[in-house]
């Protein structure tokens, strides 16, 4: 939703237009774009609209922002900042070739250099401020805003983290938005395209695909899907891995090393070419055509792959998609574009500059919620992960379910288990599994100064609201003390490759046994209600109201179906369940017919009947 700017239509000053900007952060590189007057303007560096995603820091600690070599005087060179974001200490296997040093500060990863730690943070705001001044310097202006893009399979603490980069740059960040959402932005408004697409993005870190319904000026995300350890960069070092198991004269090099000639080799290729020359060190390299393929194909598959899973959670068929949109310098590659033509038997729209088109879409959306523009866009995008909430017996409550349009409020009611319950942990969890410990823990708050009350008579609301930049905040209130807590979810890592890649499909394959743990759980849940509820009573009142006779097939009853709970059979335990209330049924009754005698005591029928 755009504000609304209130003008004295009395008044003849003219507004003068903000100066706001669209930032795509890439892995590789990055760009800062203006959009004004249906005019795109990049603001580069020596000439170059692409800005290296890289920092070399000297001995000294001097800070060199998009420097494209590799090494300079004995400084630090560190490429690919943004395939840091989120990386967790599983994650960390998959970042071994870079050949960094990690650490932790401010209980984020990090990087040694030299005698410092460097938080991604840290380094991420290097570049957005580098990008700011860039900006600044050609207009002879402060920046005001910027709309800045993610890849659309970034989880909450990976967008946290980019925006506090930017806020920690003096950067303020009007939206988050996708980046194959910026690139369907560009297109519709610069084609007035309507339909069905696929925006697929190949970075040099990231891939992304999404599918987007174009239709009046609202886009739509039907479905998306990614990984955040897939891109140009992988290409460039398997391209390297071959070059040192091939080449004896150069396996003493570090691939990192190799990875800068594994780049240029791969810039090199055409479709046309039939083998390429290169030299290293005095040594000549020969890569053919057909085994550069056969180096590329195992990516290529996992962004089809990818793709068709993507295709799947929309409900579209294959034939109803229009075209597919390329987005990401990767997409150059001959053979990205000839695999999806021919899988996919497709039209491919990339008449717009794929190292651009994100930074364009991005530009065009930070002119609108400026309001320099009269043009007006709806966005729909969705939330790439169902968020929900921890219930007893280790079950996950769903409360917005993924590919949900965002943004979103969705509340749900649950309940306290026990007599007197004053505090309750709320643990936040994303994933498409049945229990919780097969999903990831995103954070937690305690609702605590809860009225105490008897086992169920807490209202307790759930609310759980994502904004447009797909940052969640989570409140939880008692209804009837109006006992409020409050969280913005800020997880202190991102998720694993593992994790992004396998969540949905595991929940797909294990459809059948989640649904048999979540079963055996809820009937465990239940039984455990039962034994705490009927203990209560008998401790109580039991001897009073009961024969010995009665109170002994009570507890025997009673006595089963604790074993029974143990055990991993949720037919057994729901009949030992039926069994045991049917035989303290009696019991129950009198246990009312008590209470109601106690109530009208020494009362009236008047008093009884108020």
């Amino acid at each position: 939703m755009n504000l609304l700017q209130i003008k004295d239509p009395k008044s003849n000053i003219a507004s003068k237009q903000r100066f706001v900007v669209g930032i795509d952060f890439g892995t590789t590189n990055s760009l800062v774009c203006n959009y004004t007057n249906n005019s795109f303007k990049h603001y580069d560096k020596d000439g170059n609209d692409l800005i290296s995603s890289s920092i070399t820091i000297s001995p000294q600690h001097d800070v060199l922002v998009g420097d494209s070599l590799e090494k300079k005087n004995k400084s630090y060179y560190i490429p690919s900042i943004k395939r840091f974001i989120g990386a967790d200490d599983k994650q960390l296997k998959y970042l071994e070739q870079y050949n960094h040093i990690f650490t932790k500060k401010d209980n984020m990863l990090a990087l040694s250099v030299f005698d410092r730690s460097y938080s991604v943070v840290d380094l991420s705001s290097l570049i957005f401020n580098y990008l700011k001044t860039l900006a600044e310097t050609s207009e002879s202006r402060p920046l005001e805003a910027a709309v800045i893009t993610v890849p659309a399979y970034f989880n909450d603490s990976q967008r946290q983290a980019v925006k506090n980069a930017a806020l920690l740059a003096n950067i303020d960040v009007m939206r988050l938005i996708n980046e194959p959402t910026a690139a369907a932005i560009a297109y519709g408004l610069e084609s007035n395209s309507h339909g069905k697409y696929v925006i697929y993005d190949l970075g040099g870190g990231t891939f992304d695909v999404s599918i987007l319904s174009l239709e009046k000026g609202i886009f739509k995300v039907l479905s998306t899907d990614g990984n955040t350890m897939l891109g140009g960069d992988d290409i460039d070092f398997i391209i390297a891995k071959w070059i040192k198991n091939n080449y004896t004269n150069l396996k003493d090099l570090e691939l990192h090393s190799l990875k800068y000639h594994a780049k240029n080799i791969k810039e090199q290729f055409k479709d046309s070419s039939i083998e390429i020359n290169y030299t290293i060190d005095d040594c000549r390299i020969t890569l053919s055509k057909t085994i550069y393929q056969e180096l590329l194909s195992p990516i290529i598959d996992k962004t089809i792959e990818t793709v068709r899973s993507a295709l799947n959670e929309s409900g579209l068929e294959q034939g109803e998609i229009d075209s597919f949109i390329l987005v990401g310098g990767s997409t150059r590659i001959f053979e990205v574009k000839n695999r999806l033509k021919k899988v996919f038997d497709c039209k491919i729209l990339d008449n717009i500059d794929p190292d651009k088109v994100v930074a364009q879409g991005a530009a065009i959306q930070a002119d609108i919620l400026s309001g320099n523009s009269k043009e007006d866009i709806l966005l729909l995008d969705v939330l790439p992960l169902s968020l929900g909430i921890e219930t007893m017996g280790n079950l996950s409550e769903k409360i917005i379910p993924r590919n949900t349009a965002i943004p979103i409020v969705a509340r749900k009611t649950f309940t306290t288990f026990k007599d007197g319950q004053t505090k309750l942990l709320i643990h936040v969890i994303q994933g498409e599994r049945e229990l919780v410990s097969d999903c990831k823990s995103l954070g937690k708050i305690t609702l605590e100064n809860i009225p105490p009350m008897v086992a169920g008579a807490p209202r307790i609301e759930v609310e759980f609201q994502i904004d447009a930049d797909g940052l969640l905040s989570v409140t939880a209130t008692e209804k009837n003390s109006e006992t409020k807590a409050t969280a913005v979810i800020k997880p202190a890592y991102g998720l694993t490759e593992s994790e992004i890649t396998k969540m949905i499909s595991d929940a797909n394959l294990s459809a059948e046994e989640d649904m048999s743990a979540r079963r055996l759980s809820e009937s465990k849940v239940e039984a455990e209600r039962v034994i705490y509820a009927l203990e209560q009573a008998l401790n109580n009142d039991g001897t009073e109201l009961l024969a010995k006779s009665e109170y002994d097939i009570i507890l025997s009853e009673l006595s089963k179906l604790k074993e029974l709970s143990k055990k991993n059979d949720f037919v057994k335990i729901d009949d030992q369940i039926k069994s045991l209330e049917s035989k303290s049924e009696f019991y129950v009754e009198r246990r009312m017919n008590k209470s109601i005698q106690s109530l009208i005591t020494g009362k009236g029928v008047d008093d009884v009947l108020k």
